[in-house]
Parts: C-alpha cells; sequence; structure tokens
C-alpha cells in the first residue's frame, strides 16, 4: 500500500472515529489516539519519523493561524499576565526542573540533553487544549488561559530547544548569550508580525475575488513562519501575530462572500490537521518501541516515571503560586480588582491539570541529531520515547478525567451563567441593530419619490418592527441562567425558521426535478436559503 493510499485511509478513518463518537463526553481526540496506537502494527505510517518538518514546518503555522485569526487579541489582553506566566515562565521552569532532576537520576546523561528533554515536554500542545476545551465547557477565562499559553509557548519551547541542540553540538552554552538572543528573537518576529499584519491586510483588502483571497489567505501563515524561521526564529510570534492582526481589525472589512467562505474552509483545515496528528501519536508507537527495544524495560520506565512525574507535578508547582496565591497579598482596599483578577482553587486546578502534550513536542522531539548516543542508546530515540510516554499520559488520563474533575469542580456552573449573560448581550446588540436600522429607513423614506421602492422600505419597517418586539420579549424575560438548558434555548429561537426554510427548499427541489427551473437557479436559491440556515446557526 503506498504512501497516497494509507494517507486516504487515515483521513476515511477520521471520519468515522468523528462520526461513532461525536456525542461522546469524551474529546473525539483521545480516540483518534487510540485508533492509532491499534493500527500500529499492520500498519507502517512513518510519516512523522521521516518528516517531522512536516508538522513543524506545514501543520504548525495552518494551525496557529487558523487559531489566532480566529480568536479576540482583547480577550487574551485581559489575561496577559497569566498567559505570559504559562507560555514563558511555565516553559522556562519545567524545562529547567525536567533538566535538574534527569541529571541528577541518571549522572550519564549530558546537561545539553537533559535540556533538550525538558524544552520538548515543556509545553502544552494548543491542538489538545482546545480539542479538549470545547467538550469540556470550560469557563471563557480558564479557555482563554489556556489557548493563550498553547500559541505562545511553543515559541519559548522551539527557541529553548534550538539552544540545548546548538549546545549538545558544540559543546558550549553563555547564558547571557542566549538570553540575549531570545529576548532578540521575541522582539524581532514581534515587529515582523506587526509590519507585515499591516502589509498583508491592507494587500488583501484588494482582493474582491473570494477565491484568490482565500488562496492568498492559506499562503498567509507561511509568509509569516517561513521566513522567521529560516532567519533563525522560530515563526510562532510572528504568525500568531500576523493571525491576531488580520483576524482582528482587517477582517471586518473583507468582502462578506470571502468571510463565508472563510468560516467554512479553515476550521476544516484546522479539525483535519488536529484529527491527523493525533492519529499519527498513536500509529507511531510501534516505530518508536522498534526504536528503543534494546534497552532494558526497566531503564525505560524509570527515565519515563521521572520526567512525567516531573513534568505533572511541575506544573502544579509553578501555578499554584503563579496564579492562585497572589491573591492572598492584594490589599483589602481593592477588593474589586482582587475579584478580577484571583483565581479560585478549583479554577487553578483545572488550569494545572489541562497541561496536555501533543504531536508538536513529538516533532521536535525527531528533530534531535540521530548521530548522539549515551551508552549505546541513540539520543533521539531516547527523547522520542519518552516524549511519547508524556503525550500518551496526558492525553489519555488528564484527558479523560478532565471532564470528571470540571464537572466534580462545580465549574460548569460558571460557564452556564457566561451563556446567559452572552445571550442577554446578543439579543441586546441584536435590538441595537434593529433600531439603527429603522432609523435610516425612516429617514431614508422622506427623501423618496418611487412609489415601490416606498411599499417596500414599509416591508422593512413593518419586519423590523416585528422584530423589535421579539427582542423585547427575550430580554425582558426574568429565567434565572440556571433554568436555562443550552441546547434547548438553541432549540426555542430555531425550530420555527428552520421548519420554513425546510419547506421552501423541499418546493425548490420539487421545482428542479419536475423541470420548471434550471440547474443554475437551483444552485443559486438553495446558496441563499443555505446562507439563511448558517446565520440562524451562528
Amino acid at each position: 500500500m503506498s504512501q497516497i493510499e494509507l494517507l486516504v485511509l487515515l483521513l476515511g478513518l477520521i471520519a468515522i472515529v468523528g462520526f461513532i463518537f461525536r456525542k461522546s463526553v469524551i474529546p473525539t481526540s483521545l480516540f483518534l489516539v487510540l485508533t492509532g496506537i491499534l493500527l500500529s502494527l499492520p500498519i507502517d505510517f512513518p510519516l512523522i519519523s521521516r518528516h517531522p518538518d512536516l508538522v513543524l514546518n506545514v501543520f504548525l503555522p495552518l494551525l496557529l493561524y487558523q487559531i489566532s485569526s480566529f480568536s479576540s487579541w482583547r480577550e487574551y489582553r485581559k489575561q496577559i499576565k497569566p498567559i505570559l506566566l504559562l507560555s514563558v515562565g511555565h516553559v522556562l521552569f519545567i524545562t529547567v526542573l525536567v533538566a535538574c532532576f534527569v541529571r541528577y537520576c541518571f549522572p550519564q546523561i549530558s546537561w545539553p540533553l537533559a535540556f533538550i528533554i525538558g524544552a520538548v515536554v515543556s509545553p502544552p500542545d494548543d491542538v489538545a487544549i482546545i480539542s479538549i476545551a470545547e467538550k469540556v465547557k470550560m469557563p471563557s477565562k480558564i479557555v482563554t488561559i489556556l489557548e493563550g499559553e498553547g500559541i505562545f509557548n511553543d515559541a519559548t519551547a522551539l527557541i529553548l530547544f534550538r539552544f540545548s541542540i546548538a549546545a549538545l553540538i558544540t559543546h558550549q552554552f553563555i547564558i547571557t548569550q542566549a538570553v540575549f538572543t531570545f529576548v532578540f528573537m521575541m522582539v524581532a518576529e514581534t515587529v515582523y508580525g506587526i509590519f507585515m499584519g499591516h502589509l498583508l491586510g491592507r494587500i488583501r483588502l484588494y482582493l474582491r475575488d473570494p477565491y484568490l483571497h482565500m488562496l492568498v489567505s492559506l499562503i498567509t501563515p507561511f509568509i509569516a513562519y517561513l521566513p522567521a524561521e529560516r532567519l533563525g526564529g522560530c515563526g510562532v510570534i510572528s504568525t500568531v501575530v500576523i493571525g491576531f492582526i488580520i483576524g482582528n481589525y482587517y477582517s471586518v472589512q473583507f468582502t462578506p462572500e470571502f468571510r463565508l467562505l472563510s468560516r467554512a474552509v479553515w476550521p476544516t483545515i484546522s479539525f483535519m490537521i488536529q484529527s491527523f496528528l493525533f492519529l499519527l501519536v498513536g500509529v507511531n508507537i510501534d516505530s518508536i518501541y522498534q526504536a528503543i527495544s534494546t534497552v532494558p524495560i526497566l531503564t525505560l520506565v524509570q527515565f519515563l516515571l521521572v520526567v512525567l512525574t516531573t513534568v505533572v507535578l511541575g506544573r502544579f508547582v509553578w501555578v499554584y503560586p503563579t496564579l492562585y496565591l497572589p491573591k492572598f497579598f492584594i490589599k483589602n482596599k481593592n477588593k474589586n480588582k482582587k475579584k478580577k483578577h484571583s483565581f479560585s482553587w478549583q479554577s487553578t486546578f483545572v488550569i494545572s491539570w489541562s497541561g496536555l502534550r501533543g504531536a508538536i513536542s513529538l516533532a521536535a522531539a525527531l528533530a534531535v541529531p540521530s548521530s548522539v548516543y549515551i551508552d549505546n542508546i541513540n539520543a533521539r530515540d531516547l527523547v522520542t520515547f519518552l516524549v511519547f510516554g508524556v503525550i500518551l499520559f496526558t492525553l489519555i488520563i488528564q484527558g479523560i478525567s478532565l471532564p470528571w474533575v470540571v464537572k466534580f469542580l462545580g465549574i460548569q456552573k460558571h460557564r452556564k451563567h457566561e451563556i446567559y449573560l452572552e445571550n442577554k448581550a446578543e439579543l441586546r446588540a441584536r435590538k441595537e441593530m434593529c433600531l439603527a436600522a429603522m432609523k435610516w429607513l425612516n429617514e431614508y423614506i422622506k427623501s423618496e419619490e418611487n412609489q415601490e421602492l416606498i411599499e417596500e422600505i414599509n416591508v422593512q419597517l413593518e419586519n423590523y418592527k416585528l422584530l423589535k418586539r421579539h427582542l423585547n420579549r427575550k430580554i425582558n424575560e426574568n429565567k434565572h441562567y440556571q433554568e436555562i438548558d443550552e441546547q434547548a434555548f438553541i432549540v426555542e429561537e430555531t425550530n420555527l425558521m428552520n421548519k420554513l426554510i425546510e419547506v421552501e427548499k423541499n418546493l425548490l427541489i420539487s421545482l428542479w426535478e419536475n423541470e420548471k427551473i434550471s440547474l443554475a437557479t437551483r444552485n443559486k436559491l438553495m446558496e441563499q436559503l443555505d446562507l439563511r440556515v448558517k446565520s440562524i446557526i451562528e
């Protein structure tokens, strides 16, 4: 079976697994990992093993850009302190902690290799975090922090990884030079990202063809990532910055056709890559084990226990003092500020337990030079085994238990309250939009002399008046958020409109089958119905 056929097979498996477990509380990503493990023996699919650059230079830019361009920089900015403490401070802390424990427990491991192990296992993966958070229904504040950490920590980890690789090869490491280079990379990539973000954003304002615009959109993350990476940076910061600038400041000025196309294409690409990465993590287990099979199993278990324990417990050691404890040192006179910026112990526990690792760490491990040996053990094989063990434990044990932990700690009730407030805010916004449209129509009708157009304006005014009354009724409802079931609320709002659209669609199909309209007319009117359905869902 060729690699292309295997690729198609794996994509088909993603669709099957996704369909079977679509309603499961446990995220589909975990089932994909387990499916990959079951397939690892009969299938030889060493895509990551032979081409780790495919993950780091193709998949990573696309995922980073999709996440940042569809995320709110304003929300990230509100939580910038905990995000930086996790994406920079936590990665540095875990890297050093793992390196020290590995070096202490296994003196035959050199310091550069110990730091390589620490760097590749230190960053929680944004792919794993987001896929889990979508099903667990955490409060938006926690999700924002975890997403921000997952986006930015790749930069810190990859830079530390490159420093460690250089030290392993050259046998020298200058701390002052490393710190200067680290800061310079961060600043340079941010400046490059800001410049290219505004440049590409302005250029894309002139693209009116939605398909050409979509092509440029797909190229954008590589324009952000590859030049920075080739010049010695990591490419992560520049890609994220460009995504934020285009997604937050320029997308509202793009054509409606492109925005509709983008909302369909980018989530599909992201879902496919995320699912593919999780499946490949499982599929590669056999090749990873075969590469390390000459090492005594007891030695491997000892290595893995040291690294795994340090990673999991080390996150608690870092997160609690940095996020939870500071609230006790805020003066009582700043109670509002204290309440706004503090974290409950339950939220802090969930953040600490959400340190899931993913395929990005595995790809980094496979980039370790294969020419280095310790006690006849290939360094890359050892690092890869350790990383895979951490990934497997965090994805399966922490990932499966996370929904139960969130429910047990009562975190979900905060999300229900947020949904209630979001629904109220949406209704008020729709009312304001309705009033603005009515005001404009009332002013416009005064200067209009075309009788047919005046009648159309009056029809639109009546429709807006009905909508206004409907919105007022929903806004004035006094239901407490605990009385509102999210799914029931959505069904109540959309059921009638969906039935009406279904009636129109059935009639449209009947007209086409009876040859009263052409295929082009059918497709045009069907697209309009689809857009109405999409607007109801969103």
